[in-house]
């Protein structure tokens, strides 16, 4: 397949077959991921395989998604944090790049892939999973086989209506700094990761995640 196919054919997966995944895949995958472009050359990136259903029922019972428990594997990804370019969050778009590789490389393997970041805070994560400080968690990736190939979703946008040169073209409402909707979701969220009885209201939470993508 050549590129623009896998890229144009590649989709969220969030059902899984229990089939194995071979080790020497799972190492072809990180070696994908390791050769995305990252910051000044830095290639902080470090890769957690989470196969353990202990780990991911603890993840899932922190917050995470709870679809998690069902992949039979996940990569965490962590990157460096030990950035001087606060103002571009470098780290963050370096982990990025390693992740659209993850899941390209995955697609060519016709594994199914989900980027997720409905995860614990990050000091969770760090507890549950033993990291230093200086690496920050960015993404979780459930990966598994799925019984049929998903179609592709529909783009929102056509090209044209997205692409402008020289300068911003678009002709679009420009929104408020930050509407009172998204400022209620900042605020839920932030409370929802903090709440001591977050457990009883999680599983409302994930009917509601499982519906909207069902």
């Amino acid at each position: 397949m050549d590129i623009l196919s896998l890229i144009k054919s590649r989709r969220s997966v969030r059902r899984f077959s229990q089939k194995e995944i071979p080790k020497h895949i799972i190492e072809k995958i990180i070696e994908a991921a390791i050769w995305a472009p990252s910051a000044c050359d830095n290639q902080g990136w470090r890769f957690i395989i989470i196969d353990d259903d202990k780990v991911k029922h603890e993840i899932v019972n922190k917050g995470a998604a709870s679809f998690i428990r069902d992949a039979p594997l996940g990569i965490l990804v962590l990157y460096n944090n030990q950035t001087g370019n606060i103002e571009y969050k470098d780290h963050i778009q370096s982990a990025a790049a390693s992740i659209q590789n993850i899941l390209l490389a995955a697609h060519s393997f016709n594994l199914g892939g989900c980027w997720i970041c409905h995860l614990p805070t990050k000091a969770e994560m760090r507890r549950i999973l033993k990291i230093p400080h200086h690496y920050d968690p960015m993404a979780y990736i459930a990966l598994g086989y799925y019984d049929a190939e998903p179609k592709p979703r529909p783009r929102k946008h056509e090209l044209k209506d997205v692409l402008s040169y020289n300068r911003y073209r678009f002709n679009e409402k420009v929104p408020s700094r930050l509407g009172l909707r998204l400022m209620i979701k900042r605020v839920l969220r932030a409370c929802y990761y903090r709440i001591p009885f977050r457990r009883h209201i999680k599983p409302l939470v994930d009917k509601l995640f499982e519906k909207r993508f069902d």
